[in-house]
């Protein structure tokens, strides 16, 4: 069995009066699975939810349990957990020359130091991915269940200029990717972190034409001007 579904997704607030809490379900509870079937993250849970039945398996205090909940079809359970990935939060691989993360003090809390990079945190919370670990299953996940909208940091569609950003190991070409997703339908929100002598001038002239002919799915780019501070030492100038 996998690590994941050993854990479970940890249950942190029941809505008052919810379904949920009519059933017995409290904060802290492990759900290990839904109708039979383990998930690993929110789309999964709302998809297994949907139907008039949903059979919860828990874990309490170690010890399991089962509860079932009768509800009309859509109907939402009440029950907020604390990540919204349960197998893992899947991190960035890249190492950008703007990372705000290797900009900041220490100290901070544990959380802003987490380089997440997860398409699945893109739909449920509009977390920006730059789409660099993105395999053929998960792009494949995405036109079935028609995940949308994705927010994509772009950076650049010339493939040259984002490789040198991103210093990604993998291919860092966006803009195919991008077409396909937007051939089936599937929204985007994009972001360009603006940095002198990488993505200005020029090659933003190019991304942005670029992105405006993926219209209407493109629904909004944000240009947003690099942010430096004081805790970059030996990082690009």
């Amino acid at each position: 069995m996998m690590e994941w579904n050993e854990r479970g997704a940890v249950v942190e607030s029941v809505a008052p009066g919810s379904l949920a809490e009519r059933a017995g379900v409290r904060p802290g509870d492990r759900v290990t699975a839904i109708n039979g079937e383990a998930f690993a993250d929110l789309i999964d849970y709302r998809f297994l939810i949907s139907d008039t039945v949903a059979r919860l398996d828990l874990l309490r205090d170690g010890r399991p349990r089962s509860v079932q909940i009768h509800k009309e079809v859509d109907e939402g359970l009440g029950i907020t957990f604390t990540q919204g990935v349960f197998d893992g939060i899947r991190r960035c691989r890249n190492s950008c020359v703007f990372c705000f993360l290797h900009q900041m003090p220490k100290g901070m809390r544990r959380s802003l130091y987490i380089p997440d990079d997860d398409y699945r945190l893109s739909v449920t919370q509009g977390n920006y991915v730059t789409l660099t670990n993105v395999t053929e299953e998960d792009l494949r996940r995405v036109l079935r269940l028609h995940l949308s909208p994705l927010y994509i940091s772009v950076h650049a569609t010339d493939p040259g200029a984002r490789a040198r950003m991103l210093r990604c190991a993998g291919n860092a070409e966006v803009l195919p990717l991008m077409r396909r997703l937007a051939d089936a339908g599937i929204e985007m929100h994009c972001q360009i972190v603006l940095c002198p002598g990488f993505n200005d001038g020029e090659v933003l002239d190019q991304t942005l034409t670029d992105l405006a002919a993926l219209r209407p799915e493109v629904l909004s780019i944000a240009v947003v001007p690099v942010g430096l501070t004081r805790y970059r030492e030996r990082l690009a100038p």
